[in-house]
């Protein structure tokens, strides 16, 4: 053996896992459990141990920042400058480096454009154009999602059209067609045409698959159980020949089926791959082990399994701690207060979460950690105030408030859709300029429209909004309760149905949110009855202060599914309510609740030490007051592991994290959190030193080594979060300027 020192640090089935270079291989890696480290422990030990040359082994990742990390892990370990030929990459970036290279046979030119989401919708908005369709009640975006899952699924002609009429309606197979023949015209393809054009192209011309295969002779591939059907067979097309496919996941964070993730992939590989070995990764080095035992008690429950049981000899950490509140502004006091407590003990607020399950419901936290001036960021989401829907409500008030405001007027002129296009509008723009006139008394008076040259549908749809502001005016004068007054503005706008269709996620999300919305304007004016819209815009606008402040740092909030990849010493799960979570609809549309506790059971296994689970008695939501039950999955969690909040006495935690029982990472700082450098891949900072210019980083990578940085150019990005946000600065300009 050559280099020993690979396999020093890994225990026994991680360095089976590593070792077991030949046949295909199912790595089933438990939350927490060391996935990366394997994955980048077995590509430096194929090609520092065994001589495979980087270029020839390919590996799939979900997303380009895993497969930058992964990539500078590899260098590292191997300490060899052709790493950088390691074709590490997405699905989607593979593909496109295929199609461009053989253009020709998958009937595209070499320049062929990929459209991003934005040309995607343009393109479809200009099909229902096309065919005569509402743009007002048929969402372009919604049409694509639609499109998107079948050429997932594979299908093409009369099966796309069959399922896309089952799925949705006659109109979104027509779309399709239009869509596929405009993408032609154009010499363009989308994101899921760059899979399934080399798949197509591979089937049709075995000699070009034959190309790749020997190209290729092992395949390694991330987060195996979001694959779905057409990424399946490309992996099964390529590794046909040699079946050096390696596969690593985790069936118990099967999270994805709505975007068309296939769990069956990986519970059945054996099945596809009869000659397959299994491997188990249950040595958890994240959670303590009450935590384990609850997340594991609770996912037993499901049949999609393949079947492990994490362990951890590390420590035995707290019981689950249940909320029981009274009302969802209890529950979020309550967490406030123990937010409150948990710092002012030393715990960093970088280091708490808390998660729910749908986006509507972040907007009750995020106003309580306002209040209570914690900061916070929104993962992976806008906040509340922030989302679009929110921000065009709050226009339309605005304009009702004051019409004399344009650049509230202007933002919701066209929304949802009157005819007023660009060129309309840019017209009534310019001739009230020049007339000195408001915007809104330049839309209101048909002789204003008919000398800026405006008509038809344009001028029809400026003299009708001009016309609601003023009955809405009318209303709010009379003192309209806010809650009436903006259900007023839907209704006679018809916003919501301009979302597109009902049934899909992302208009589902946004009515929730708008609900939502009118619930809290009801909150407000029962704090204050005798408050007006002035008074409501003028608190929503020192909010939205307050938020810019706070932006970038402080208490993590997320959807659960946002939550998938990171970790936190101390989390909350809120709203843990009978049709909340699980989710009423997704059990629904699922058919069972299995997806929805693999999603509870990626929440517990995001926390490091302590859990907090919290539902109430009564809930406002979407305007409407309810009386939920617990969840079943409280019940599902063993007993002794679940006390309540009100029983036992464990607030202290202090700020060291539990220590690490995996391999050695390197000495941990005040930050605790791990960078990512171009060229020692992971670090952790031990000290600073200097200032201003001369500002030097002390550094330790992964095999201890320390090194010094200059700050200005060490280009540090963080790798414990998924942001941005916890990178280090750059060192400021001048020396009496606050340090990081």
């Amino acid at each position: 053996m050559k280099h020993p020192e690979l396999l020093q640090d890994l225990n026994p089935p991680q360095r089976e896992a590593v070792t077991t270079t030949e046949g295909p291989l199912l790595v089933i890696a438990g939350a927490g459990s060391g996935k990366t480290r394997v994955i980048t422990h077995r590509i430096a030990w194929l090609v520092a141990e065994l001589g495979v040359a980087p270029d020839r082994i390919l590996g799939t990742t979900f997303t380009n920042k895993a497969a930058r990390e992964m990539k500078a892990r590899v260098a590292r370990l191997c300490r060899a400058a052709e790493t950088v030929r390691l074709p590490l990459a997405t699905f989607h970036s593979h593909c496109a480096r295929i199609l461009r290279a053989d253009s020709s046979f998958a009937g595209l030119t070499a320049r062929f454009t990929i459209c991003d989401e934005t040309d995607q919708t343009a393109v479809m908005r200009d099909c229902i154009k096309t065919l005569g369709c509402d743009p007002k009640t048929l969402d372009a975006r919604g049409v694509l999602d639609a499109v998107s899952l079948a050429k997932m699924k594979m299908l093409d002609g009369d099966e796309a059209r069959d399922f896309l009429s089952r799925a949705r309606e006659d109109v979104y197979a027509d779309l399709y067609t239009l869509y596929e023949r405009r993408l032609r015209e154009n010499d363009a393809v989308d994101f899921d045409d760059l899979l399934l054009k080399v798949v197509e192209m591979w089937q049709d011309r075995p000699s070009i698959l034959a190309r790749y295969r020997e190209q290729y002779l092992y395949l390694l591939v991330d987060e195996y159980q979001d694959t779905n059907e057409v990424q399946f067979e490309w992996l099964r097309l390529l590794s046909a020949e040699r079946g050096n496919l390696c596969v690593v996941g985790d069936e118990d964070q099967s999270i994805y089926s709505w975007r068309g993730a296939r769990i069956d992939n990986l519970l059945e590989f054996q099945n596809f791959f009869p000659k397959a070995k299994t491997i188990r990764l249950e040595q958890n080095y994240r959670s303590t082990r009450r935590i384990l035992e609850a997340a594991s008690g609770v996912i037993a429950r499901n049949t999609q399994r393949l079947g492990k049981t994490l362990w951890s000899d590390g420590e035995e950490g707290d019981p689950i701690l249940e909320i029981d509140a009274q009302s969802e502004f209890e529950e979020a006091r309550r967490i406030v207060d123990e937010i409150l407590y948990l710092y002012r003990n030393g715990l960093p607020l970088e280091e708490i979460a808390v998660f729910y399950r749908i986006n509507s419901l972040s907007r009750i936290y995020e106003d309580a950690l306002r209040e209570a001036d914690i900061p916070y960021r929104v993962v992976g989401g806008l906040r509340f105030y922030d989302r679009a829907e929110i921000k065009d409500l709050l226009a339309y008030l605005h304009v009702v408030a004051n019409p004399n405001n344009a650049l509230a007027l202007l933002r919701v002129i066209n929304k949802p859709r009157r005819g007023i296009g660009s060129a309309a509008l840019s017209k009534i723009v310019n001739f009230a300029d020049e007339n000195r006139l408001a915007l809104i008394e330049a839309i209101g008076d048909s002789a204003h429209l008919t000398a800026a040259r405006v008509k038809g549908k344009a001028a029809e749809g400026a003299l009708e909004l001009a016309a609601m502001v003023e009955k809405w005016r009318k209303s709010a004068a009379q003192k309209l309760r806010l809650k009436r007054l903006v259900k007023a503005i839907l209704d006679d706008t018809g916003y919501e149905a301009s979302l597109g269709d009902p049934r899909s996620i992302d208009a589902m999300s946004r009515i929730e949110n708008i609900r939502e919305f009118v619930g809290s304007l009801d909150d407000f004016q029962k704090q204050d009855p005798d408050a007006d819209l002035g008074d409501y815009l003028e608190s929503i606008a020192l909010k939205s202060a307050e938020e810019k402040e706070d932006a970038g740092s402080g208490v993590s909030l997320m959807t659960v599914h946002n939550a998938k990849g990171l970790e936190f010493d101390v989390v909350f799960v809120v709203a843990v309510e009978k049709d909340l979570f699980p989710n009423a609809r997704a059990v629904r549309e699922q058919g069972d609740s299995e997806e929805e506790r693999r999603l509870f059971y990626v929440a517990l296994t995001r926390a490091r030490r302590r859990v907090y689970l919290s539902h109430t008695s009564s809930r406002r939501l979407w305007g409407e007051t309810q009386w939920p039950r617990p969840s079943v999955f409280l019940s599902e969690i063993p007993r002794p592991l679940l006390t309540s909040i009100d029983e036992i006495d464990v607030r202290p935690l202090g700020p060291k994290t539990v220590e690490s029982k995996s391999p050695p990472r390197g000495a941990q700082t005040q930050r605790r959190s791990r960078f990512l450098h171009e060229v020692l891949g992971p670090v952790v900072i031990l000290a600073e030193e200097g200032t201003g210019s001369a500002k030097r980083y002390r550094v330790r990578d992964e095999s201890g080594e320390e090194h010094t940085l200059l700050a200005r150019g060490a280009h540090l990005k963080a790798i414990d979060r998924d942001s941005e946000d916890d990178a280090p600065p750059e060192p400021p300009t001048r020396d009496d300027e606050m340090p990081f």
